[in-house]
């Protein structure tokens, strides 16, 4: 079972392939979802570290997802076709338990809704992807990010003093 997820591919060396904080990411998914330009409401999130080294965040479909665990009111479940971890927003209560456990920091309160909210790759065509001007987001499994990063890691040793 792929477990898929938005993978941030950036490559330092080149300024056209890094996150440009536009948060264009962020307004697309927000309209997809909840028809308004409101980047609270997106299920994506760019994490503003400064330096240049912004990072878009999403759910990463864990293997052993503890919000799905914690979750008391059996709110989050796994799709059984393709390992999506997803909300069913009319059993969520709120109670934000999901939000303190999740390793990446994915999960949010809906601002207007009240209920958790999380990455859903769009039902499988995340508009994330389709409207990243720099091309750095892209459907993983996580093998293809992990390979990356480590390419990335093996360049940077190479050059380093």
């Amino acid at each position: 079972m792929a477990k898929e997820r938005i993978g941030y591919f950036e490559n330092r060396r080149d300024p056209e392939n890094i996150c440009s904080r536009c948060r264009m990411c962020e307004l697309m998914c927000a309209f997809h979802h909840h028809q308004v330009g409101n980047p609270r409401r997106s299920k994506i999130r760019v994490i503003l570290l400064g330096k240049g080294e912004d990072i878009p965040v999403t759910c990463l479909n864990c293997q052993d997802p503890p919000c799905m665990n914690i979750c008391p009111t059996g709110a989050l479940s796994r799709k059984e076709t393709d390992g999506m971890v997803l909300v069913n927003e009319n059993v969520c209560i709120g109670c934000a338990m999901c939000v303190n456990v999740c390793p990446a920091g994915a999960i949010i309160l809906d601002p207007v809704d009240g209920v958790a909210s999380k990455c859903d790759l769009c039902g499988g065509d995340p508009q994330c992807v389709a409207y990243c001007p720099a091309k750095v987001l892209k459907v993983t499994d996580g093998g293809q990010l992990a390979s990356h990063r480590m390419k990335q890691f093996a360049k940077f040793l190479l050059h380093s003093p």
